[in-house]
């Protein structure tokens, strides 16, 4: 485990790595694509948001590097949550409805590190041109599973189609599920 790893751990609280945290660095280590299922309490966003800040840079600011699509405003908020609690010194802006535009079209004009989105907010977001995701190295779909039940498909493909450089794919899911869309 990297220093940087271990300094954000320490900061969040946490001690020790949970087996799926541990499992999902490694798969991430050896894989550009990764399904993360596992149940809902089980650590899930913490393996993801390990996986994304060992690959964040410091030294490529003002661009985005890593998204995180979530399907609701609740969800958004806890995985900002967590990663701020883990003081990774990484900028991260949050985007969902129910909120001032102006306020996040503001957060976006200087790229942050990290942006976790609902996918219609994004979306939004891209058309209005407030947000360049071409930068983005890495995807993470969050309850995958709920995010294609509440019929987001169409937003996270024109989201996809912005994401040019895109090199490493997560979902994740408490369910699992027996056909996943291309």
């Amino acid at each position: 485990m990297n220093k940087k790893i271990n300094r954000a751990l320490k900061s969040g609280g946490f001690n020790d790595l949970l087996e799926i945290q541990e499992q999902c660095l490694n798969s991430f280590q050896k894989n550009d694509d990764v399904i993360l299922l596992s149940k809902t309490g089980s650590g899930k966003t913490l393996a993801f948001l390990l996986s994304i800040l060992e690959r964040l840079e410091e030294n490529r600011t003002n661009e985005v590097q890593a998204l995180i699509i979530a399907p609701t405003r609740e969800l958004c908020l806890q995985i900002e949550s967590v990663f701020r609690s883990l003081k990774t010194g990484f900028k991260v802006t949050t985007c969902y409805g129910g909120h001032s535009v102006q306020s996040e079209r503001n957060s976006l004009s200087e790229a942050p590190a990290l942006i976790i989105a609902t996918p219609g907010r994004l979306q939004d977001h891209i058309y209005r041109r407030n947000v360049d995701l071409r930068t983005v190295d890495f995807l993470v779909i969050d309850e995958f599973d709920k995010c294609l039940e509440f019929g987001f498909v169409d937003s996270i493909e024109d989201i996809y189609e912005q994401l040019k450089h895109l090199k490493h794919h997560m979902l994740s899911s408490a369910t699992r599920l027996e056909n996943i869309p291309e």
